[in-house]
């Protein structure tokens, strides 16, 4: 069900009422955070799932609907083509993020973002998407693929496809870097719909 490299023991809530309905899934992530008194993490809730693919039934993973509840400001990027050295976020800076995109690939070889240091690749020709040392297959759908990408301060959780991609990442998220960047090279891309939404902190003052 996952592609990434920190997701560990996972627990589904038995709770949820009956007219809600929902599986909703809180992975472990498997991590170390350097000067903590603590290591490891509860993830980025995420509902489950049973889809019908053309490669049979699977079990879909996306992040729950009460997310959005964290948004403090918003930027819209507006549909546009995207060629090698642009950089449409150039002037967007955040540290908690969730851009969602759509992406048409067109004839570039790679497509992507690069968030705060940590990059998020899609190698067109081979349908993959890349992060760090993991890899994952993710085939376009009318020629584009769909991307929802949260960063936190030691994790990138990566959802393809609404879910049919699921890779959550343990990173440690360089602190003095609030750089954002989508990028295509080897050939032009085009945004046909990107937002990047900056998070406030779901911990509140007791």
């Amino acid at each position: 069900m996952e592609q990434g490299n920190c997701w560990y023991a996972s627990q589904t809530f038995t709770d949820i009422p009956a007219e809600d309905g929902r599986r909703i899934l809180i992975p472990w992530g498997q991590m170390a955070t350097p000067g903590m008194p603590f290591n490891q993490m509860m993830g980025v809730p995420v509902e489950l799932t049973l889809r019908t693919t053309e490669e049979g039934p699977r079990l879909l993973a996306y992040p729950v609907k009460e997310h959005p509840s964290l948004r403090a400001k918003s930027h819209t990027i507006q549909p546009q083509p995207l060629n090698p050295g642009e950089n449409p976020l150039a002037a967007i800076k955040g540290e908690l993020i969730d851009p969602t995109a759509e992406l048409i690939l067109g004839d570039a070889v790679e497509l992507g973002f690069n968030l705060r240091g940590v990059r998020v690749s899609y190698n067109a020709k081979k349908q993959e998407l890349s992060c760090m040392d993991k890899k994952a297959v993710l085939k376009p759908a009318d020629g584009k693929i769909r991307l929802r990408l949260m960063v936190d301060r030691t994790s990138v959780d990566i959802f393809g496809n609404d879910g049919r991609l699921y890779m959550p990442m343990g990173a440690i998220v360089p602190q003095d870097n609030l750089s954002l960047e989508v990028y295509a090279t080897n050939g032009s891309a085009k945004i046909d719909a990107l937002e990047v939404h900056k998070l406030k902190s779901a911990w509140t003052s007791q």
